[in-house]
């Protein structure tokens, strides 16, 4: 709906999905959608495809986890069969009997993967346009920027990928009063395994741990409070305007192709919604 809407009062951005967890929506349904927008878009959109995390999945949506990396290169297969107008019979992990679109794509419609772990940092370099990278260091742009493309060099693939990352922006120059937002958000993240492995490899286990121990012995605020300013900082845009900007460049000479900024307002500058500008 928002990718519609976003359709809809642009000409020339291009507009995607960051992302659509493969367990919620069906492939023949992500295929039908990501056709329907790339026509009323003129070709804009891009789709983004990931595997979120179990609590989203399992526990929010109440749908099986399954197996992400198999899971991930099937749906994508199927998915591209199905805009290239192919009718479509499977088994595993998304069955379907003779499914097809009316008719068949106008264009390529890109997909790209979110990834975090050298599995699926793997995968979506050999099987997508492009990478979707959340929460991380400029240290983990390289390492992930440096596998990519080995994984692309060996299996001889020459074609456009992009490396975008997802970034959560505040212009401030006193970080505390916005601190407790960007807590509260990490928080969900810090407990979640798949991004605990992520953070463990950049340095950051002691802290994984410390806040998982803190909030399930009932220590809710420390835990909160356990999470470092540093720790946000380092993967996401928090401080003055020329600080961003030095940062972003530091993130580009890391290979990152593309950023997506979500503004967040401090405390009393009102929230953003569709539709709405802000000077900045």
């Amino acid at each position: 709906t928002q990718a519609a809407s976003a359709v809809a009062a642009t000409t020339t951005m291009r507009v995607g999905t960051a992302i659509i967890p493969i367990q919620t929506r069906d492939p023949l349904l992500a295929a039908m959608t990501a056709q329907s927008l790339s026509d009323l878009s003129g070709g804009r959109f891009v789709l983004g495809l990931g595997t979120s995390t179990s609590v989203i999945v399992e526990d929010w949506h109440g749908r099986p986890w399954g197996k992400p990396l198999a899971g991930t290169r099937e749906y994508v297969n199927l998915v591209r069969q199905l805009l290239a107008g192919e009718r479509v019979t499977a088994e595993g992990a998304f069955p379907m009997r003779r499914s097809s679109l009316a008719r068949r794509s106008q264009g390529a419609i890109p997909i790209y993967l979110g990834a975090l772990n050298d599995g699926m940092l793997r995968l979506a370099a050999e099987i997508a346009d492009g990478v979707i990278l959340n929460f991380v260091s400029t240290r983990q742009v390289k390492r992930a920027v440096d596998l990519i493309r080995a994984t692309r060099r060996d299996l001889r693939l020459d074609a456009p990928f992009e490396v975008a990352v997802f970034f959560r922006a505040t212009v401030t120059d006193d970080i505390a009063p916005v601190l407790p937002r960007y807590q509260q958000e990490m928080l969900t993240y810090l407990m979640s395994p798949v991004y605990q492995k992520f953070f463990g490899a950049d340095g950051w286990g002691e802290l994984c741990e410390s806040t998982a121990r803190r909030w399930t012995t009932g220590e809710r605020e420390s835990a909160l409070a356990n999470i470092p300013a540093t720790f946000i900082q380092e993967r996401a845009l928090v401080g003055s305007a020329s600080a961003i900007k030095v940062q972003l460049q530091a993130y580009a000479e890391a290979g990152m192709d593309t950023a997506f900024i979500l503004p967040v307002p401090p405390p009393g500058a009102g929230e953003f919604g569709i539709g709405q500008q802000t000077g900045r």
